[in-house]
């Protein structure tokens, strides 16, 4: 019985990615491919997605920008985590509060400082531009420094004793133990920028800058809207982050769970 239910579960979450199959291998937009699945349509679809037109263009800037922003997130918000949750100094617990208060401001609130910020810098139609803004956020500093209170004080401390720097106990003790914290982190801002619509349409204003996001809004207007033809799109793009996915799956478990272990 339990079997046959979680079957059942399994073949309803499955359904919408058969649909998204059958609209993938549709012949045009009055045929939205109904119930069944054209293997030889789909291929078509992918021969002229990647063989004329922007998308490998757009899936490209998506990748350098996803991985560019999840990159240096963890790097900058897992040192600012660590340092917040490990080293005292005056004005931590203040500082610490400054971030917390910044997770209630709505990203649009900041829209406009940021870009008025990124055109006076001159990296309007950049890459930096797109990727440094996102370098460091309030939530990636609260996450790791959360999982880093949870280290071993000893640990640490005989780490210094050994003569080890700051720098070297962070980068060889501190950071494999949070390792499941900052490939969260790094999962998260990855599959966030991969969906990031907004920022990129602001900041972008060259087609060859724009990331998956912006790009398939113009599929309908580059392919004279093929419905079987932006299906496949979508498919594809779904598939990067269902692959990262996977492959870190086990590190993400492990980092949303670390966190309420108490010792």
């Amino acid at each position: 019985m339990r079997g046959t239910l979680l079957s059942l579960v399994v073949a309803v979450m499955l359904l919408p990615v058969y649909a998204m199959l059958a609209v993938a291998s549709a012949s045009d937009a009055t045929d939205l491919g109904g119930l069944g699945f054209d293997a030889a349509r789909f291929g078509e679809h992918l021969s002229q997605l990647f063989g004329q037109g922007g998308f490998p263009l757009y899936l490209r800037n998506s990748v350098i920008l996803s991985l560019g922003v999840a990159v240096l997130e963890v790097v900058f918000s897992g040192a600012a985590g660590y340092a917040l949750a490990q080293l005292p100094f005056p004005g931590r617990r203040v500082l610490f509060a400054v971030v917390v208060g910044t997770l209630s401001l709505s990203p649009i609130v900041v829209l406009v400082p940021m870009y008025l910020v990124v055109r006076q810098l001159g990296w309007i139609d950049s890459f930096q531009g797109m990727i440094v803004p996102f370098a460091m956020s309030a939530f990636g500093v609260f996450l790791v420094r959360q999982f880093a209170l949870s280290l071993p004080r000893e640990l640490l401390l005989s780490a210094r004793v050994d003569g080890a720097g700051e720098l070297r106990v962070f980068l060889r003790v501190a950071v494999p133990l949070l390792r499941p914290a900052l490939l969260t982190l790094f999962l998260l801002q990855f599959l966030a920028q991969w969906d990031n619509l907004l920022w990129p349409l602001v900041v972008a204003n060259r087609p060859g800058l724009w990331p998956l996001p912006v790009g398939l809004s113009q599929l309908q207007t580059e392919y004279d809207f093929s419905a079987g033809l932006v299906g496949t799109a979508a498919l594809v793009t779904a598939v990067p982050p269902l692959v990262l996915m996977f492959v870190l799956q086990r590190y993400y478990v492990a980092g949303l769970t670390l966190g309420g272990v108490k010792k």
